[in-house]
């Protein structure tokens, strides 16, 4: 029988270092979620950058600010101005440098700067997002992210290829997470005639379907891979993923099978291995 256990954010397994005659060895607890949860928190906030780009990019000065997912915390500007058939154009989203809370009692500050080279909506477009000074709820968010519009695939869905390159996570004690991922992401349900254009919360019905892989090293220095082995859903105004299923593998460590449920929307995720399960909290 499997059981199950909750973790704290702050849990953090001990390591166990066996020192032999001619060199030092160490082995970690193969029953550490530390890279599961790193991974987690990697998915969250480069989750929670796109979304608040794509809302100020495809809304294209429309909406009054209190019509996004973060209200009224930023400033959207543009140049050139979106009535220019220049491109492309770079687009600052700022937070200030004190922090102030969105729809969800997210905190943000910082900058977003993103360059497009179209409009989002339009096949073969790139927005490219770099974080300046960047933090959600005090964890500072650096690296590039890569949005390139596919157009539609064979299911008549538009995909798109988002990577993310040089990600680095920093937390409040100082502990760092570093990042990447090579992802597609498939619009399977929403208002397919129009991406964004009625604004926060007009967009919830909007969801994506999520495949391809991730890397990184987490807080206690261990290399991990990240392949999806069932897609993720993203239900865009739900701030954590509700369903699907990922493998990570720390370096020199089992498997481990993180499931992000059934649909509900919810901060919790059960991380499998050795026969048993662990629910831990998302960021």
């Amino acid at each position: 029988m499997k059981k199950f256990r909750l973790l704290t954010i702050g849990a953090i397994l001990a390591i166990i270092v066996v020192v032999g005659c001619s060199k030092e060895t160490i082995i970690l607890n193969d029953n550490s979620t530390t890279a599961s949860r790193d991974n987690s928190t990697g998915e969250n906030l480069f989750g929670d950058i796109q979304r608040v780009t794509e809302e100020a990019a495809e809304d294209e000065g429309q909406t009054s600010r209190a019509g996004y997912s973060f209200g009224t915390c930023a400033s959207v500007s543009i140049s050139p101005a979106w009535s220019s058939p220049t491109w492309p154009k770079i687009m600052e989203i700022d937070f200030g440098t004190t922090n102030c809370t969105g729809v969800y009692g997210v905190n943000r500050r910082g900058k977003l700067i993103v360059t497009l080279t179209d409009r989002y909506k339009n096949a073969g477009s790139v927005l490219t997002i770099q974080p300046q000074g960047y933090y959600v709820n005090d964890i500072k968010i650096e690296g590039t992210k890569t949005i390139t519009n596919n157009g539609l695939n064979v299911n008549n869905n538009m995909t798109f290829s988002v990577d993310v390159v040089n990600g680095k996570i920093t937390h409040v004690d100082n502990t760092i997470v570093t990042w990447a991922s090579n992802r597609t992401n498939e619009w399977i349900e929403g208002d397919t005639s129009s991406l964004f254009t009625h604004g926060f919360p007009g967009v919830c019905d909007d969801v994506y379907s999520i495949t391809g892989s991730s890397s990184g090293v987490d807080r206690q220095g261990i290399a991990f891979t990240v392949v999806i082995t069932n897609a993720l859903r993203k239900e865009v105004c739900c701030r954590w993923l509700v369903s699907g299923v990922v493998e990570i593998t720390p370096l020199n460590l089992t498997p481990r099978i993180l499931d992000f449920g059934t649909g509900t929307c919810d901060n919790k995720a059960t991380v499998t291995l050795n026969n048993n399960s662990y629910v831990i909290p998302m960021i």
